[in-house]
């Protein structure tokens, strides 16, 4: 126990830490990458992602089904970063945001990484999923989770829920959410409407530190999800 609130602590130092940097006036200002002039910079398909004014939209139809994953991905490779985004998704909705990714061998997802999961059911809404082409562990983290992942790879779970503490207490179904992703070296923190959902620690030596970003519409029922308010700090530009 002891141990594992130590744990904790070290992460929340980093937090205090990351949201200090990100109001440093001698460091890199924050990206607000929805706006009009970043549009040339993302790369998808125009029949399933759109914008309404400086909301992001992804739908798929009866009509117009998807057989795997589409995804709206960034033209820049991320590392170090905050980000800070409100979503809005439908009832069966199956969504997410990658990052640090690779890009998907033919015939398969096109990008393959670390998400941050949201879904209209909250079955996964908060989780870390893993799915890179050598390591596939699919829910990495799950709510209320920390996850630490030693050099050689190997994985221990440590729950910070209290009993009868739930996802569904953060959620605003059918309404606009909040997420905050704070990815630094080895530590992920991910956060929703303020509060702490699910870290991970991966120190595993071959693991993937910088790749692509993206929003993902998976394939499966009608769905629709919004993304706005999307503000980008690049952590590896901020003077240290």
């Amino acid at each position: 126990m002891k141990f594992t609130l130590l744990i904790l602590t070290g992460f929340l130092l980093l937090m205090i830490s990351c949201k200090q940097r990100h109001h440093d006036p001698s460091g890199i200002s924050p990206e607000f990458i929805f706006r009009k002039e970043y549009r040339n910079q993302w790369r998808g398909s125009a029949d399933l992602w759109h914008w309404e004014n400086e909301t992001l939209t992804g739908e798929t139809t009866e009509d117009h089904p998807i057989k795997n994953s589409a995804f709206l991905v960034w033209n820049r490779e991320v590392e170090d970063f905050i980000l800070n985004i409100s979503f809005r998704i439908s009832p069966k909705g199956n969504s997410g945001i990658y990052y640090r990714s690779e890009r998907g061998p033919d015939g398969y997802d096109d990008l393959l990484g670390y998400q941050a999961d949201i879904d209209g059911q909250n079955t996964y809404t908060g989780i870390v999923y893993e799915n890179f082409k050598e390591r596939n562990r699919a829910v990495l983290a799950s709510q209320g989770h920390m996850v630490r992942i030693s050099e050689a790879d190997s994985v221990y779970s440590f729950p910070f829920f209290t009993a009868g503490q739930s996802i569904s207490d953060y959620v605003k179904n059918g309404d606009w959410n909040d997420y905050e992703l704070i990815v630094k070296g080895s530590l992920i923190v991910q956060k929703l409407n303020g509060n702490l959902v699910a870290v991970v620690e991966d120190k595993a030596r071959d693991r993937i530190r910088k790749g692509w970003f993206g929003f993902q519409l998976h394939q499966g029922a009608p769905m629709k999800v919004e993304f706005k308010n999307a503000l980008f700090t690049n952590m590896n530009e901020v003077i240290q």
